[in-house]
Formats: structure tokens, sequence, C-alpha cells
């Protein structure tokens, strides 16, 4: 029953969203829009209220990090060599179908998840994890496509760390530890808005994820996609959860949110850089449209794990 009110209002809003797209109130354009919204104002903004206040860790949990982005980097690696071997793909390709892999939609998805069905105790490991996800990530696959492109490896490893360090979330995110460490008061007529705009993030963010689920299809590359979507909600949370239990034994709450977090369906930006370079278009939007539909039975069963 817990679970069950956890995900009732979650999913409830993901079909809002895939209403308003289905019969036409907002088209591909408007779910655009809402969604650039989402991540250059809202999200940045609710990073920096949550951060601001939150009870930082002494320390850094390097376990946690090594749990996560080892199992990322691993998997991102054996996408790339199937992608090569199996699927006969270049280069551009392999870079792409390895992020396919590997990269989740931490924020649009993962934080209203994460949120409601752990508590305000599950954003500190959630949000060490989106710290350097885009940086890591984003940056081994930029390297892979443009240096199948014939791009030098300085220039472009300068080009990616500058848009990283552009990011809004990653400001939003490094702007709400400022304040928390220096004690930095907000007066109460800039905190009004913020927490406004704050309660406002998670209901676009899973409307924006409802209609996306209309206006992208499933169609084509079945072996290509299928591959992708396994790796990523099976393989990928299977090994980090090897890692975070049996291996270094971590607390359990910060345990289940690696694992949670690693069986996020994949990242928007995954379609976004495959558009913008022209490879693996249909197959990275089908397994971002099939990944969102089983993450939609996956995360109710890990938390129901969690809870018993």
């Amino acid at each position: 029953m817990t679970v069950l009110l956890v995900f009732l209002p979650i999913f409830a809003l993901i079909a809002i969203g895939y209403l308003a797209a289905a019969i036409r109130l907002v088209d591909a354009r408007d779910v655009q829009g809402i969604a650039k919204f989402v991540v250059t104002v809202a999200l940045p903004v609710l990073l920096f209220n949550s951060l601001s206040s939150v009870e930082l860790p002494p320390s850094i949990n390097w376990s946690f990090l090594i749990s996560y982005y080892g199992a990322a980097l691993l998997i991102y690696a054996l996408g790339v060599w199937i992608s090569k071997r199996r699927f006969d793909h270049s280069q551009q390709e392999q870079g792409l179908f390895g992020l396919g892999t590997s990269f989740g939609n931490l924020m649009l998805v993962g934080f209203p998840i994460i949120s409601t069905g752990l508590g305000d105790d599950a954003l500190v490991p959630l949000l060490l994890i989106v710290s350097l996800h885009s940086a890591i990530l984003l940056t081994v696959m930029t390297l892979l496509v443009e240096r199948g492109e014939g791009q030098s490896v300085l220039p472009v490893l300068k080009q990616t760390l500058k848009s990283v360090v552009r990011n809004p979330l990653l400001i939003g995110l490094a702007l709400g530890i400022l304040f928390n460490l220096l004690s930095i008061p907000i007066p109460e007529l800039v905190q009004q808005p913020i927490e406004l705009l704050s309660r406002a993030t998670v209901p676009c963010s899973l409307i924006v994820v409802g209609a996306s689920l209309k206006t992208n299809k499933i169609a084509g590359h079945l072996a290509e996609v299928s591959t992708i979507v396994g790796m990523k909600m099976i393989l990928f949370p299977a090994l980090v959860w090897v890692l975070v239990f049996p291996v270094f034994h971590l607390d359990p709450l910060w345990g289940t949110v690696a694992v949670m977090v690693a069986g996020m369906p994949l990242g928007v930006n995954v379609s976004m850089f495959a558009q913008k370079y022209g490879y693996c278009v249909s197959t990275l939007s089908a397994a971002t449209v099939l990944s969102t539909v089983v993450a939609m039975v996956s995360q109710p069963l890990l938390l129901a794990m969690y809870l018993r």
C-alpha cells in the first residue's frame, strides 16, 4: 500500500502528460518548451533550494561514488564493445550507443521518484551522483564521437568541460552547496518565489515525461533497442547492487538510492545528442520510450524491496 501511495500520484501526472499529447492539447514543440523550462530554470532552482538547507555529510562517500560510476563506466565500455562487435557500428555510433546504456534520467524521472519514495534523506546521495553525471559520461561520449569525426582530443575536451561548467543544473547545485557551507541567509522575499517554483518542478517534469511517451515512438532497430534497454534497466542496476551491498556494505538508504538511480530510464539528453550528431536517432529515441515504460514497473519493485 505504501508503494502504491508513492507511485500513484507520479503515474497520474505522467498519464496527464500523455493524455494532453494524445488529444493534442500540446504538441512536440510545446513539450520541448516545457522541458527546456524545467531543465534550465525550475530544476536548478529546486536543486539550489534543496541543497541550501539540507544537512550535508561531513565527508565524501567514495565507496558510494566508486560503486555507481565504476559500474556506469564498465557498462558504457561493454556497450561500446557490443555496439562494435554485434552491430558493426562506427565509432560515433559506438559512443552514443554506450551513452544509452549508462546515462539515466536522474532529474525529470529520478528526482520525483527518489524524493517521494525515499524522503529528504535520500537527496544527498542522489545529488552526489547528479553532480558528476554529465561531467563524466557526456565527456566520454563527446570524446568518442568527436574522435570518430576526426577532431583532436584537446579542443574537444576543452569545449566539453566548458559546456558542463555552464550546465544550469550544476550551477544550481554548486550555488546551493555554497550557500549551505557559508550559512548565507536567504531573504523571505526571495525564498517565497523559490519555494513556489520548486513545488512546480516535479509536476512539470512528470508531465513532460508523459507527453514524451506520446510524441516519441517505439519503431525499428528492435535488437539494438532491446540490448540498450536490457543493459540500462537490468544489468546496470544489478551490477550497482553487487557493489553497494556485498562488496562495500553501504548504508541501506544510500545503497538503495544508487540501485534505483542506476535503474532510471534513458535521459532525454541521449536523444538530443543523437539528433545533434545524426547517429542512432531512432534507436535511442525508441530506447528512451521503452526504458521509461519499463521503469514504471521496475522502480516500484525496487522501492518495495527497500521498504521490506
